[in-house]
């Protein structure tokens, strides 16, 4: 996850200095059609004609699986060749070299932010068919102006995750993750746990965890639709608002205050142990941890046979008739996109044919949640997810209990985990009051451009 977030470091401006003047003649640049040409598909049957795609993916160690799936579609789909170009630790500056030398790849699997800092290059998919499958909820991250350029890939939940084991002996019974509707109803739970002799949650102090995943919650959808959290957000940059003013950003530091006051790591906040904490939740020497179902893969080999987990919302007031209380963020770290700038009308069309096959196909999706432990965003996946975290994000999102986590790849920008951060893991510390954090924030902000 860390590598992740670490990749939004790279800028808007690189990309273009590099892509600047890379086109190709006999390629439509024409990136706003969304209609699909079955003519020049069903030519290339009848006549036999291959048409040769490529695709990149800056998602590294699934080239096994990835491989599987293009040898799956193209026995499913004769006629249509895909390379795949497989990346190594460059991975985006792999992709602009690529760019460099005409050799756009017809697909790419990209961060959402990459996609948007290049979306003049990209085929808008709102009206293809594909589009139909995912979830709504799903295409925020990657819809620019109302327009969608991007499939989303494997859904990521966050949240607070439980050993069921230790919350049922808390509870005196079957623990019911979804009995946590409010802040005072994880009170309650937490006071329980601690009454059984085990600490109640645990918060790994690092920059990445608390300064994205809980501090970028502030200006997520308890804000409201994504127009409003970018309103929300410009009128911090304008000086219009304050962050101490704001009763999210107070109800989601009252929450922040919660998990610290019964946090495992207490005596030593800022120790930022991952596996430590894996360990510790696996274990039952705390009954939740707050984090991600990626986490899973810290977990997967350390826990009993037929131990049980999931995941539970981050409350952010006493309402418990608000949904986001009661719903977790999904985060859609990567998507699909075509090429429009380099690859011509015929190929893009197969690029959707093979986004299509990724997101509806039965085996395809299988493959997928089996290698990645994750669940997918697609409304007719019904797949076996071995992760029992990534089972209980596939429940949240069955449920329609779920909330878009970035909303927009821009409204927070690319730093914002690493500068504050710091001034997110310095309030866990206990080294400056929640005004300061607040005031630190907001000059934050005021460096930035409006969204």
């Amino acid at each position: 996850m860390k590598k992740k977030v670490l990749s939004l470091l790279l800028t808007g401006a690189m990309i273009a200095a590099m892509l600047t003047g890379c086109g190709n003649a006999d390629a439509n640049t024409d990136s706003s059609s969304g209609e699909t040409d079955q003519t020049e598909s069903t030519e290339a049957a009848e006549t036999g004609k291959e048409i040769d795609i490529s695709f990149y993916t800056t998602e590294t160690g699934k080239d096994d699986m990835f491989q599987q799936l293009i040898s799956d579609f193209e026995s499913k789909n004769p006629g249509i060749k895909v390379e795949y170009i497989a990346a190594g630790d460059d991975q985006l500056q792999q992709w602009m070299a690529l760019y460099s030398s005409n050799e756009g790849p017809t697909v790419s699997y990209m961060d959402p932010i990459n996609i948007y800092e290049n979306q003049e290059r990209m085929r808008e998919l709102t009206n293809e068919s594909l589009v139909g499958n995912i979830n709504e909820s799903a295409l925020a991250t990657f819809t620019f102006d109302g327009k969608i350029y991007a499939a989303p890939g494997t859904a990521a939940g966050i949240g607070i995750l439980y050993n069921k084991a230790v919350c049922d002996k808390a509870v005196g019974g079957d623990f019911d993750p979804y009995s946590i509707k409010t802040r005072s109803d994880l009170k309650d739970l937490f006071d329980k746990i601690e009454a059984t002799g085990v600490a109640a949650t645990c918060i790994t102090g690092v920059n990445w965890s608390v300064g994205s995943h809980i501090l970028c919650q502030t200006y997520g959808a308890a804000n409201g639709s994504t127009e409003e959290r970018v309103a929300y957000v410009n009128s911090i940059i304008s000086g219009e608002t304050k962050e101490i003013d704001s009763p999210v950003f107070n109800g989601y530091m009252d929450t922040f205050d919660l998990l610290a006051q019964y946090n495992y790591n207490k005596a030593d906040p800022l120790v930022g142990d991952v596996n430590m904490d894996a360990q510790a939740l696996a274990t039952g020497d705390c009954g939740t941890w707050f984090m991600g179902d990626w986490a899973w893969t810290y977990m997967a080999d350390i826990v009993e046979p037929d131990a049980q987990f999931g995941l539970l919302p981050l409350p952010y007031s006493d309402d418990p008739d608000d949904v986001i209380n009661q719903s977790i963020a999904t985060s859609y770290a990567k998507g699909y996109c075509v090429d429009a700038s380099q690859n011509t009308e015929e190929q893009q069309e197969a690029g959707i044919k093979f986004i299509e096959y990724l997101t509806s196909d039965e085996t395809a999706e299988q493959l997928m949640a089996e290698t990645c432990g994750q669940a997918l965003p697609y409304k007719n996946a019904n797949v076996k997810i071995e992760s029992p975290l990534g089972l209980s994000t596939a429940d949240y999102i069955a449920k329609g209990l779920t909330y878009d986590f970035y909303g927009t790849p821009n409204l927070c920008p690319s730093d914002i985990w690493y500068e504050c951060g710091a001034y997110m893991c310095e309030y866990l510390a206990g080294a400056c009051d929640r005004e300061t954090l607040a005031s630190g924030i907001d000059a934050y902000w005021q460096k930035q451009e409006a969204r």
